[in-house]
């Protein structure tokens, strides 16, 4: 008898999301949308002007049309940069909390 794998319907329906202050912002972790942005982020140099508007492209990306109301908020940029670090692990599907976690204490990752 041949083995039957079922994908879990979450998996194709389910949709991360933020909250930032006290709305909710559903994350657009489509394939589509993720591959598109790897290949605009993987295109720039680091002496690329565009380098520095990586955040805003990764926003952009992973809000769509709500992205406006973010940027208008207008804060500050460490809280700018902390959004879009979230929206990128919403969008690959990675844990927020334990990369930031080995990014603030590299020790432990490596005594593991």
């Amino acid at each position: 008898m041949a083995k039957m794998y079922t994908l879990d319907e979450k998996l194709l329906t389910g949709v991360p999301e933020i909250r930032i202050r006290d709305k909710v912002y559903p994350v657009d972790n489509r394939a589509k949308t993720v591959k598109k942005l790897m290949k605009e982020l993987n295109s720039i140099k680091t002496d690329d002007d565009r380098s520095i508007d990586t955040d805003e492209m990764i926003i952009n990306a992973a809000f769509g049309k709500k992205a406006k109301e973010i940027f208008e908020m207008n804060m500050p940029l460490e809280a700018q940069i902390e959004i879009s670090q979230m929206a990128l692990a919403a969008m690959t599907g990675d844990d927020y909390e334990v990369e930031k976690k080995e990014e603030r204490f590299p020790e432990d990752k490596e005594s593991s």
